[in-house]
């Protein structure tokens, strides 16, 4: 009895921390860069060193209708059975999104409308799960048929769900500054809508207190003028300095009047700070 020894192939230390880095990579860069789309790219192109692939595209689903949009790519967009319309997008995006499952069409090229000008022979899909919910599809091809095989799907699946996280914590990140900027500006609006109220109420005081004020300097203002005007009438011409000293009683009083009048056409309020505090 003969025993057969199975030999399994070892990867190379290098290239094995290549890919355990690649995953905190990811995690980095889009912690790193605000841009989401520059981060996007940067992710795909990571993973270009890892698996040499032609082209990359990342779709992810609208908010509002669900379906799969393509949001960056490297190289040619990446998308493969053209004909399939569905719910969750159109094309290879859509059924991997659908089916929550990575697809991979090792080789194209026997296809009879296969163009290889134009098309890749070897196309990759993985899903972007978050618990159960897709939120995206990354779409990865080769020119070359057979280049991508069963072990890449295994690795992009962990690529993708690092991805996923990391897409999903942008997003967190940018809701929680927008719902921040929306609370800031809806703070300046209600400081502004209060210093309109407050200087309104100062308003309607001061209004009230110069009719009283209004009301309390007129009574006996009119007393003085009109005695006034009598000793004018009354007064001789001859006694000249008299008459020059009341007319300039009259004049003053007059004068009180009409700014007591300006009193209450006051329709807005201007503060000024005459004396400052020392240290």
């Amino acid at each position: 009895m003969t025993t057969k020894t199975i030999k399994i192939a070892k990867e190379e230390p290098t290239r094995f921390w290549e890919k355990i880095t690649l995953v905190a990579e990811i995690s980095a860069r889009c912690s790193a860069t605000k841009n989401s789309q520059k981060a996007y790219c940067e992710v795909l192109e990571l993973i270009r060193h890892i698996i040499p692939y032609d082209g990359a595209s990342l779709f992810l689903a609208n908010s509002t209708s669900g379906s799969m949009e393509c949001r960056a790519n490297v190289g040619d967009q990446v998308e493969a059975l053209s004909i399939l319309k569905l719910k969750a997008g159109n094309g290879l995006a859509g059924m991997t999104a659908r089916n929550k499952k990575p697809v991979l069409l090792k080789d194209r090229s026997h296809k009879s409308d296969f163009d290889p000008e134009n098309e890749y022979a070897s196309v990759l899909s993985v899903p972007l799960l978050v618990e159960k919910d897709v939120i995206g599809v990354l779409n990865i091809g080769s020119y070359t048929p057979g280049f991508l095989k069963d072990e890449h799907v295994k690795l992009m699946s962990i690529v993708a769900d690092q991805f996923a996280i990391s897409i999903e914590r942008m997003n967190f990140e940018t809701t929680i500054k927008n719902h921040n900027e929306e609370l800031h500006r809806a703070h300046q609006e209600l400081k502004v809508a209060q210093d309109k109220i407050i200087a309104a109420e100062k308003l309607e005081v001061v209004g009230e207190l110069s009719v009283s004020i209004n009301h309390e300097i007129n009574n006996p203002l009119a007393v003085i003028v009109g005695n006034v005007q009598c000793m004018l009438m009354q007064l001789s011409d001859s006694n000249q300095k008299t008459q020059a000293r009341l007319k300039r009683i009259e004049s003053a009083a007059m004068r009180i009047s009409e700014v007591n009048r300006k009193l209450l056409s006051i329709d807005r309020l201007v503060t000024e700070q005459y004396m400052t505090g020392s240290n």
